[in-house]
């Protein structure tokens, strides 16, 4: 079993920057990722990261694995299966190894929100799809909706344009797109190839095999069904909570992992988090201040390290009754 002084769990910015703070501060640093980059690399160009005036997330996060990696993170691939939190030290379990770590760092960001319609499990990947960077160039020459009123959504709908699909629907739920960066809003406005349905929302998907079309709850040109070749969703995200609650730390009303956004610490000792996972930021979800929190977390986690120097060392000699949970 291979020991260190602090666990990451994520494979994003807040993920990477905690690593890469860890790294300077001399930990012994593990960072575990299912999917590399987190939405970060699914973002498309990126123009308000500072220092680059435009980035493609995916090399955005390429650049931070290879600055980890290179102050001597080891990183590994994989889901965490099994957690164990003994007098301050904690275990986890990736396919047949077991990992120790004198604290942990929860960074698991969040997954795409769904429709909550039938078939859309079903038909994901055959129509229905998430990421527009991954799967927009799919759909050139093509009729494809995006559904959403956020700033991801109107992003979304620029880059099916600038991507070369046939004609873009974007399915409103509010009446404005508001919430969507002013500066994205106006790159919207000028597209010949989208159109913007406001007070609209998506009630069926059709098609047998593939989508060929959806019905609308709103009629558009005197319709209420509209003939798409794909549907893209971009209506927000939900944190990740299987590993939070394993660990048994507190989650909010949202099921985001409650932190103080001072230290990042949970309510559990020895956990931080940080990230899209947590409450700290509230609804502002950005690159830049999940890799501030990652930093943050880092730093709280060396300073727990100090207090704690040899915790796993006691947990891994036997001594029942001299110590209890926590201790």
């Amino acid at each position: 079993m291979k020991s260190y002084d602090t666990i990451i769990v994520g494979g994003g910015a807040a993920a990477y920057a905690a690593a890469i703070y860890g790294a300077r501060y001399n930990l012994k640093v593990l960072l575990v990722e299912r999917e590399f980059g987190g939405e970060t690399a699914l973002a498309g160009k990126i123009e308000n990261y500072p220092g680059f005036t435009a980035v493609d997330g995916f090399e955005l996060m390429q650049k931070m694995k290879e600055q980890a990696v290179g102050v001597g993170v080891q990183a590994v691939d994989g889901d965490v299966g099994l957690v164990k939190n003994e007098y301050h030290c904690f275990e986890i379990k990736i396919g047949g190894k077991i990992y120790q770590g004198k604290t942990i760092i929860l960074a698991t960001g969040s997954e795409y929100r769904k429709l909550g319609l039938p078939r859309q499990d079903e038909l994901k990947g055959k129509g229905v799809h998430y990421c527009v960077t991954c799967d927009g160039p799919l759909f050139k020459g093509k009729v494809v909706g995006i559904v959403g009123g956020g700033d991801s959504a109107v992003k979304g709908a620029n880059q099916l344009s600038e991507m070369g699909a046939g004609h873009v629907y974007l399915i409103v739920r509010e009446d404005n797109i508001n919430r969507a960066e002013p500066i994205n809003r106006e790159r919207l406005a000028k597209k010949k190839n989208v159109t913007v349905l406001y007070s609209t929302e998506v009630k069926e998907l059709i098609g047998k095999k593939f989508i060929d079309a959806a019905r609308l709850s709103k009629p558009f040109q005197g319709k209420d069904i509209v003939e798409l070749r794909g549907l893209f969703v971009a209506i927000g995200s939900v944190p990740r909570g299987e590993l939070p609650k394993a660990l048994g730390v507190k989650l909010d009303e949202r099921n985001q992992i409650d932190v103080d956004p001072r230290t990042m610490k949970t309510s559990v000792d020895g956990v931080f988090a940080a990230g899209d996972v947590t409450n700290a930021s509230g609804s502002f979800k950005q690159i830049v201040t999940g890799a501030a929190q990652g930093a943050m977390a880092a730093t709280s986690a060396y300073n727990d390290v100090q207090n704690h120097p040899n915790v796993c060392v006691l947990h891994a000699v036997p001594a029942a009754g001299l110590l209890g949970p926590g201790k």
